[in-house]
């Protein structure tokens, strides 16, 4: 689960697992789902999507994060 604490660590090192200390270190599965999620919105941004591409990125933010505010604070990430 994405949650507000996960994405301050994950902005912290800007997305590079391998900085985060030994003592935070986090589910990579979930480090990886964040990292690809990023990248999708970026390529919906910038109009290398299909409609029917978003709506299922739609749908995996909705599954994947704790709550809306999650939602748009992983939709307001860029790096």
């Amino acid at each position: 689960m994405i949650t507000h604490d996960f994405l301050d660590a994950y902005e912290s090192v800007k997305g590079e697992y391998e900085k985060l200390t030994w003592g935070m270190r986090l589910d990579k599965a979930t480090w990886e789902a964040v990292d690809g999620l990023v990248l999708d919105l970026h390529l919906i941004r910038h109009g290398y999507a299909t409609d029917g591409y978003e709506k299922h990125i739609e749908k995996e933010l909705q599954r994947l994060c704790a709550d809306a505010s999650v939602v748009e604070r992983v939709k307001a990430m860029r790096f």
